[in-house]
C-alpha cells in the first residue's frame, strides 16, 4: 500500500496566482462549504458556495470532513477564487451509481472520459492541505479494479482554467484517469497518486488499476514540478493541442506506461503538439520511461521534444517510439491506405540510466498478442523504434545507459529498422540503428 508520506516535496507549495498588472487586486471574502453529515450528499452545498462566491472569493472545505460529492458537478466561471482543500472530497462508493450518473452528467468530456469534477474559470488555484491525511480526492478505485470493471468510468477532473494553480493535493484510489488540463498558464506542485492496488502487483491482471493516468495535458504552458505516483497508465499524457510543457522532479512507480507524447493522431486526425520538457524523473517498474505513440495513418505533427536526465529502475523498455500503433486486441496491423502518419521532428533523449526488468509487459496483457508486443522483443531491448518510413526527422540520442536485468550494458540491444529512416538520420541518432546489440555513434557535427 502506498502512503501519502512518501510525497516527494521536490518544489515550493505555490500560492495564490494574482491576476496581472500593477492594481491592487481585490480582496477575497471567505466562504467555507457546509458539510452535509458523514453519510450525507453534500453536493448541494458545495455547488450553492460555489455559486455564491465564484469571483474574488477564498472556497473553504474545512478539516477534519470528507465531504461526499456524490453528484458530477461543474465549478463555471470562477475569477480569482481560491479552492482551499483543508479537508477531503470523495466519489460515491457504489459503482452502479457511480456509472448511472457519470452516464446522465452534462459535465463536459475530456479526451478519455467524462470528469467528475469540472473547474472552469481564470485565475482560480486549487490549494490541498498539506498535512498527509487532507487535500484529498478519494475514488474509491479499488472495487473497480477487482472486477476488472471498465464499463462508464469517470475521469476525476478537469482544470480548464486560464491563469492558475494546484497544489498539494492528492489523489487517492482514482476509478481512472486523474486530472485532464486543457488550460493556460498552469502550475501545479508536489501532486501525489496512489493508484497501486492493495492485493496485486505489475504483473498480475488481477485488481490491475487500468488508465490510471496521473495527468493529461492538452493545454498551453503547463509547468508540473513535483510529483509522487504510483499508477498503472501514463503518469504524464501530453495530447493534441500542448505547448509549451514542462513535467520535472518526479517519481512514478508500481506499472507506469510513461512520460508520453500521445496517443496521436487516431482513426486519420490531424493532431499537434510542440515545445515538451520532461527532466529529472525516476520510473521504477514501468512498461516504458519515455514514450511516443501515434496511430497508423495518422495525421499532424509532434515537434521539440525533450527526455532529459531519467532513471529507470526495472523497467520493461526505457525508450519506446512507435508511429504505427493500432488495436492489437482487435487484429494485426491493418494497412496504412492513407500513405500518411503524424510526423515527428527534434526528439531528444539525454542521460538516462538504470535497469530493465524480466517482464516486457505487465498485468494490462489482457488479449493475445499482447497490446504492446514487439516481434522479437525479449527484454533487451532499451530503445524500439517503430518509425513510418521518412516521417520522423532529428530524432537524437546522448548517453543512453540502461542494461537487462541481471545483465551486463554489453547485452543490452535495440529494435531498429534502418529503412524507415529518414535520409541523413543515422548520422544523427546517437546509437547504430538495428536490430541487434546497442552501439552507441557519434553524433555528426555535435561536440
Amino acid at each position: 500500500m502506498v502512503h501519502v508520506t512518501q510525497l516527494l516535496l521536490v518544489a515550493t507549495a505555490v500560492g495564490t496566482v494574482a491576476a496581472g498588472g500593477s492594481s491592487k487586486p481585490p480582496k477575497k471574502k471567505t466562504c467555507k462549504v457546509p458539510y452535509a453529515g458523514k453519510n450525507k450528499d453534500s453536493s448541494p452545498g458545495i455547488l450553492d458556495t460555489f455559486t455564491k462566491c465564484s469571483s474574488n472569493a477564498i472556497i473553504e472545505f474545512e478539516e477534519p470532513y470528507t465531504y461526499h460529492a456524490w453528484t458530477p458537478m461543474s465549478w463555471l466561471n470562477l475569477s480569482n477564487v481560491d479552492i482551499q482543500l483543508n479537508g477531503n472530497l470523495d466519489l460515491p462508493n457504489d459503482i452502479a451509481t457511480v456509472q448511472q450518473k457519470i452516464n446522465s452528467t452534462s459535465n463536459q468530456p475530456s479526451t478519455y472520459a467524462t470528469p467528475w469534477f469540472y473547474i472552469h474559470g481564470s485565475n482560480v488555484n486549487l490549494i490541498g492541505s498539506k498535512k498527509k491525511n487532507y487535500g484529498q480526492f478519494q475514488g474509491h478505485g479499488q472495487q473497480w479494479w477487482d472486477i476488472g470493471q471498465r464499463i462508464l468510468r469517470p475521469q476525476l477532473a478537469t482544470f480548464n482554467v486560464s491563469t492558475g494553480s494546484i497544489s498539494n493535493i492528492k489523489v487517492i484510489k482514482p476509478v481512472a484517469w486523474g486530472f485532464n488540463i486543457p488550460g493556460t498558464n498552469v502550475k501545479v506542485s508536489n501532486h501525489f497518486v496512489d493508484a497501486a492496488p492493495n492485493n496485486g502487483t505489475r504483473d498480475q491482471t488481477t485488481s490491475f488499476p487500468f488508465n490510471t493516468d496521473g495527468f493529461n495535458m492538452s493545454g498551453q504552458n503547463i509547468t508540473l514540478d513535483g510529483y509522487y505516483g504510483h499508477n498503472g497508465d501514463d503518469c504524464v499524457s501530453v495530447v493534441n493541442g500542448a505547448r509549451n510543457i514542462v513535467a520535472k522532479n518526479g517519481y512514478c512507480g508500481f506499472s507506469s506506461h510513461g512520460l508520453s507524447i500521445g496517443s496521436l493522431g487516431r482513426n486519420g486526425a490531424v493532431h499537434t503538439v510542440a515545445n515538451v520538457l520532461f527532466e529529472n524523473w525516476t520510473m521504477e517498474g514501468a512498461v516504458y520511461a519515455a514514450r511516443f505513440k501515434s496511430w497508423t495513418g495518422g495525421q499532424g505533427w509532434a515537434k521539440n521534444v525533450t527526455w532529459r536526465n531519467i532513471k529507470a529502475l526495472n523497467v520493461s523498455t526505457a525508450i519506446f517510439i512507435t508511429q504505427n500503433y493500432y488495436d492489437q486486441d482487435k487484429g494485426p496491423r491493418p494497412n496504412n491506405t492513407s500513405g500518411t502518419s503524424t510526423a515527428i521532428d527534434n526528439l531528444n533523449f539525454e542521460n538516462f540510466e538504470g535497469s530493465l526488468g524480466p517482464n516486457w509487459t505487465d498485468g494490462t496483457c489482457i488479449s493475445n498478442p499482447c497490446w504492446n508486443y514487439v516481434q522479437g522483443g525479449d527484454s533487451t531491448q532499451s530503445i524500439i523504434m517503430d518509425l513510418y518510413p521518412g516521417t520522423a526527422t532529428n530524432l537524437h540520442f546522448k548517453n543512453i545507459k540502461v542494461h537487462p536485468y541481471k545483465k551486463p550494458y554489453s547485452a543490452t540491444t535495440v529494435i531498429c529498422d534502418p529503412a524507415a529512416l529518414a535520409p541523413g538520420e543515422q548520422d544523427t541518432l546517437g546509437f547504430k540503428c538495428q536490430r541487434g546489440p546497442y552501439v552507441a555513434t557519434k553524433i555528426k557535427g555535435s561536440h
